[in-house]
This record gives C-alpha cells, sequence and structure tokens, in this order.
C-alpha cells in the first residue's frame, strides 16, 4: 500500500495525552489540531496545538468530547488528514473510527471491525479461548438479568467480580463475594459504564485472589507484522485503577516473560491486529496467566515502556497509520530481536486527591507549582503550572512522572528523589501516599500483588505538610490589611486604603512641582550625586515610557501619544527620582515603524517635562535584535 503523508493531524482527546501527542507530531513535521471544551478554554493542551477549536458548546464537558458528528465535521473543515484519540473517550468506539474512514481521514489506531472484535472484554474473551489463550472462567455473553448473574455465581462459586464490557481505567467493575454485593454491583458497574463510556454492558469473571496484573505492549503495521514491547507490572491498583506502572516486573523469569509475551503475540496474530494496543493478563500464585482483556489505544503507562525499550510508540502509531511497515527505516524493526531491554521505569501518577479523604477529587487554583527534573525523569502534565484551575469535570491526574534507571532499585531511588522535589500548593495531591508506596519494602522487593493496598494500610497514613511558605505570605498579608495584636486600631491599614486614589486635577500652563533635574540643574552633576547620597527615603524610577517599546503595544505608541501626557506626568510624578524614557528600542522603533526621529521625541517631553530627570537604556552593542543604524 503507498505511504500516506500527513500534513495535519488531530487529538481527539485533551490533558496530557494530547500534548503527548502534539510533541509527537511536531517531531515528524506534521501540523497539529487541539479541540477544547468550554471548562478546557484555559487548558493547556489548547496552547499546545498549531490550531485549537471549541467543540460541544452548549453541551456537558464530557460530551463535548464524545461529539463524533462535530469532531468529524470540524476536522473535515480544517482539512485533517488523521485523528489520534489517545486513551479514554473515543479511544474504543468503532462507530467514530468508522466515521473517519467514511470521512476520508485515517484513524490512528485498529480499524472499526478490530476494535468489535476485541476491544469489548466479551467478544475479547471469545478471540482468546479461540486463539488458545487462557482466559478466567466467566460468562460467554453479557448478563442482562439478575437470575443470569445468580446461576453463574451458583455454578463457579464467590467471589465474583462485575466488569464493565467497554472502556477501562477501573471504572464499571465491583468484586462480589455474597449474593447482596453481586446484585448491588451489577447496578452500580453498569451505571458507572453508561457514564463513563456510554454503554451498560457488564459481564461476570471469576475473581482470582491476590494475583499480579502483567500486561503486554503490542504493535502490529498494516502488512501483518507484528511485534511486543514486552511488559509491564501494573499490580499496586486501588480500585482497579493503576496507581504506580514497572517495567519490566521483577518477579517474571526469563521463561514466564516469553510465555506471556508469546500469548499476546498469539492473540494479536489471530486476529491481524494493527496498530498499538496492551494485552491484559493476570498471574496467579501459581504462576498462571489468564487473558483477561485487550486495550485497543495506547495506554496511560506506556511511558514506562517507552523508557526501558528507547522506542517512541505514539510516533510508531503514526508511522504504521501512514502505511510504513515495522522494518521500514522510520521505524526499524526488522525483527522481535530489535526491540530490547535496558534497566528498569516506573511510573507514578500524581493526582489532585485527598488520601485522608478516601481519595475525594480536590479542586480549586495551583498556588504554586515546582516540579522534579534531572537524570532519568520524564514528566508528562497537562495542568502542571502555578495560576491552573482545577475543576471537577475531568480526570484527577496531575502529572505523570516516570523514572529510569540500570536496577530497579536506582529508578526507586530516582522516583523518590523525584517525588520530594514536587511543590504543589493551592490544591491536595497524592504525593505523600507514593511516597509511601514507592519506599516500601514489599515494593522495592518487588513482591506486591493486586492485594497490596488492602494489606498494608500503613501507605495511608500520612504526614502532615508544613506549607510554611504560604502560611508565611498569609500571615503578611492578614497583618498588612487587619494589623496584629500590639498595634493601636488607628494605626492598622483598613483594606479601603487599598483601593486607587483619585487622581487630583492637573493645572496645566502653572509652575511644575521643584524635581530632581531643578537640582541638577541649579548644583550641577557632582551636586545632584551628593543630594542622592544624602537623600534617606527611596528614589523611584518609572519605566512605563520606555517599555511603552517592550511590551505587547511594541510599536504602536507615537511621540504624539508621549505629548498628550506628559504635562501631567510633569505634575504627577514630581516626586520621580526620574523618568526612564528612552533607549535602543525607542531608536529602532521610531525609524523603522513610526517614520519619526527619536531625537525630536526627546526635545518635545523633555519641553513638556523640564522638571524631572531623563533616563535611558544604554546598551554596549545591538545585541537583542535590532537593526544596526548608521
Amino acid at each position: 500500500m503507498p505511504i500516506k503523508k500527513f500534513r495535519k493531524i488531530m487529538a481527539a482527546n485533551r490533558g496530557e495525552i494530547a500534548i503527548r501527542i502534539f510533541r509527537a507530531c511536531t517531531e515528524l513535521g506534521i501540523s497539529t489540531v487541539a479541540i477544547y471544551s468550554e471548562e478546557d478554554k484555559l487548558s493547556l493542551h489548547r496552547y499546545k496545538a498549531d490550531e485549537a477549536y471549541l467543540i460541544g458548546k452548549g453541551k456537558g464537558p464530557i460530551d463535548a468530547y464524545l461529539s463524533i458528528d462535530e469532531i468529524i465535521d470540524l476536522a473535515r473543515k480544517k482539512d485533517v488528514d488523521a485523528i489520534h484519540p489517545g486513551y479514554g473517550f473515543l479511544s474504543e468506539n468503532a462507530d467514530f473510527s468508522a466515521a473517519c474512514e467514511r470521512a476520508g481521514i485515517v484513524f490512528i489506531g485498529p480499524t472499526p471491525d478490530l476494535q468489535r472484535l476485541i476491544g469489548d472484554k466479551i467478544s475479547g474473551r471469545k478471540v482468546a479461548l479461540e486463539a488458545g489463550v487462557p482466559v478466567v472462567p466467566g460468562t460467554d455473553d453479557p448478563i442482562h438479568s439478575e437470575e443470569e448473574a445468580l446461576l453463574f455465581a451458583k455454578a463457579a462459586g464467590y467471589p465474583i467480580i462485575v466488569k464493565a464490557s467497554s472502556g477501562g481505567g477501573g471504572r464499571g467493575m465491583r468484586v462480589a463475594r455474597n449474593q447482596k454485593e453481586l446484585l448491588e454491583g451489577l447496578k452500580s458497574a453498569a451505571s458507572e459504564a453508561k457514564a463513563a463510556f456510554g454503554d451498560a454492558t457488564v459481564f461476570l469473571e471469576k475473581f482470582v485472589e491476590k494475583p499480579k496484573h502483567v500486561e503486554v505492549q503490542i504493535l502490529g503495521d498494516n502488512h501483518g507484522n507484528i511485534v511486543h514491547f514486552y511488559e509491564r507490572d501494573c499490580s499496586i491498583q486501588r480500585r482497579h485503577q493503576k496507581v504506580i506502572e514497572i517495567a519490566p516486573s521483577l518477579y517474571l523469569s526469563n521463561k514466564k516473560r516469553k510465555e506471556v509475551c508469546d500469548y499476546a503475540l498469539t492473540l494479536a496474530n489471530h486476529v491481524g491486529y494493527r496498530n498499538a494496543g496492551t494485552v491484559e493478563f493476570l498471574m496467579d500464585k501459581q504462576g498462571k496467566f489468564y487473558f483477561i482483556e485487550v486495550n485497543p489505544r495506547i495506554q496511560v503507562e506506556h511511558t514506562v515502556t517507552e523508557l526501558v525499550t528507547m522506542r517512541n510508540l505514539v510516533q510508531y502509531q503514526i508511522r504504521v497509520a501512514q502505511g510504513h511497515k515495522l522494518n521500514d527505516p522510520e521505524i526499524g524493526i526488522k525483527s522481535q530481536k530489535d526491540i530490547e531491554l535496558r534497566g528498569y521505569a516506573i511510573q507514578s501518577r500524581i493526582t489532585t486527591e485527598d488520601p485522608k479523604n478516601n481519595f475525594a477529587p480536590d479542586f480549586g487554583t495551583i498556588k504554586a507549582y515546582r516540579t522534579a527534573a534531572g537524570f532519568g525523569v520524564r514528566l508528562d502534565a497537562a495542568a502542571g503550572y502555578a495560576g491552573a484551575v482545577i475543576t471537577p469535570h475531568y480526570d484527577s491526574l496531575l502529572v505523570k512522572i516516570s523514572t529510569w534507571g540500570l536496577t530497579f532499585a536506582d529508578a526507586s531511588r530516582t522516583m523518590h528523589r523525584a517525588l520530594q522535589e514536587f511543590r504543589i500548593r493551592g490544591v491536595k495531591t497524592n504525593i505523600g501516599f507514593l511516597e509511601k508506596v514507592i519506599t516500601h519494602p514489599t515494593f522495592l522487593e518487588g513482591a506486591c500483588d493486586t492485594s497490596f493496598l488492602d494489606e498494608h494500610p500503613e501507605v495511608f497514613h500520612l504526614p502532615i505538610k508544613q506549607d510554611r511558605a504560604n502560611k508565611i505570605l498569609s500571615l503578611i498579608g492578614h497583618t498588612t490589611v487587619n494589623g496584629y495584636p500590639g498595634i493601636k486600631p488607628e494605626k492598622r491599614l483598613n483594606y479601603r486604603d487599598l483601593r486607587e486614589p483619585e487622581i487630583p486635577e492637573i493645572s496645566y500652563g502653572k509652575q511644575h512641582p521643584r524635581g530632581t533635574r531643578d537640582i541638577l540643574l541649579d548644583k550641577g552633576p557632582k551636586g545632584l550625586a551628593d543630594w542622592t547620597r544624602k537623600h534617606k527615603q527611596l528614589l523611584v524610577t518609572d519605566t512605563t515610557w520606555r517599555d511603552a517599546h517592550q511590551s505587547l503595544l511594541a510599536t504602536r505608541v507615537r511621540t504624539h501619544d508621549l505629548d498628550r501626557i506628559a504635562e501631567a506626568t510633569a505634575h504627577l510624578g514630581g516626586g520621580l527620582f526620574s523618568l526612564e524614557m528612552w533607549g535602543g528600542a525607542t531608536y529602532d522603533v521610531a525609524m523603522r515603524f513610526l517614520n519619526e526621529d527619536p531625537w525630536e521625541r526627546l526635545e518635545r517631553l523633555r519641553s513638556k517635562v523640564p522638571n524631572i530627570l531623563f533616563q535611558m537604556l544604554l546598551r554596549g552593542s545591538n545585541a537583542v535584535g535590532y537593526t544596526n543604524y548608521p
């Protein structure tokens, strides 16, 4: 098939994964398009793209990103060649990928038929059985009634897990250890799945006690070639939501690693898989693997696989969608042997959740944001900056921090150091909780299974953050406005005193107040210098007139405009030490853009302001991009 050159790619998503896609595109020389909801109008992903457009006007914050017809229509109008869905939202929606195909837009992911075949957990189980891959005992079809669920429970025995057929991220999953929990779980899982994925379909599986969660990253081109990028350990979970991921798994021998990766390739080859995906397994205490699902998309935790294989999975997704073979120079994978493991990587998800309040999401404005950096640290963030507003509308993920080391101990130490470097104020985060997990002996031994957090409540006992800096600032502000004990009430600063002062009427044509230039004229340079040294009060230079050429108004402030306010400045600014009002920018802008004489500006302003010293910014050379003039 011919190679299709992409000129413009849209990320049908938001947040850090949209930014991840844009970065991959920019490195490949491809223009980028962002979409954003009304609630996301200040979201950082909007500004990381070459173009950004509002969608879902009048719709809910989630529905905006699920508007298939509107997204496709926008993509066609903006000449988009391909759409990358990221993860979540429409990433596993076969109707969306089919709509892309009908519109002549490439969907960067599996085909609609593949999504329908394995993206759904129920059909995925059937495919795995056909391919000879072991699965957890469960229902072959969706559960439509309580009676069906109770019959399965009677045959299989408790505990049982209720699972949403669509989506991921731990949503729509409930463990039932008795009949009451099963019936309640059916309703709550279906309701949650409907809200998150638009599909309330659920099925049942026998619940495997204390397994390890292993997943294999795969990639297939459009020519029948498929490889894996080894496995990730995602056993540390809370409510079936992954918290910390590791690559590769510490507890797998080379033989077991090959076994689980071969299972993944067997299933992928059976269906002729295309593009990136993840095949997920549980491993019980006896070391037996059970297929649980295929995620036909990129995953949150793909960063650790990229670190240990040195392979850019998102760029590979784009290359494959263009029609490249895996062994083309643009991808460079001639065989499975070309993919090697180097060291260990760990990913922690920093969220705006309060561990002391049952991980309830926290909202508000980030007042201070200081990140980690240095060797072996990778950050994938979206709202990571001071002033960012955290809303209740979306997932609480703030930043993914991934660390790498030659040994697992190295990667763990780097992760601990990086977490300690973070300072986030204004919203609560789970950083303290992550530190407890990352330093726990069981974690460092690589012995965690999916019950780790349930069996180690000590990781939830967190020290109280002192937040000294913000407390000091708050105290200063409070004291400035309200005073403190010991100050007489009449001496306290009232907030009314902080309002803008009323500007007095200017006596145009009248005598100016005596200023610093008058001292210069009377006493000369030495006299002015002596006066300055003896002056005890703070001396202030105003730079407004100079900054008029180094601001958003650059090249637009004329001598005429300054001349109109000059006399008022002479009266109102009579107490200033000087006015910095001339320099390289003034000279450059006046001559190049305004067609003015910069020396005439000096004369006109001096005639209106005879009483205040003028000051210029003098540079030794034009080192900031200005044109050289005679």
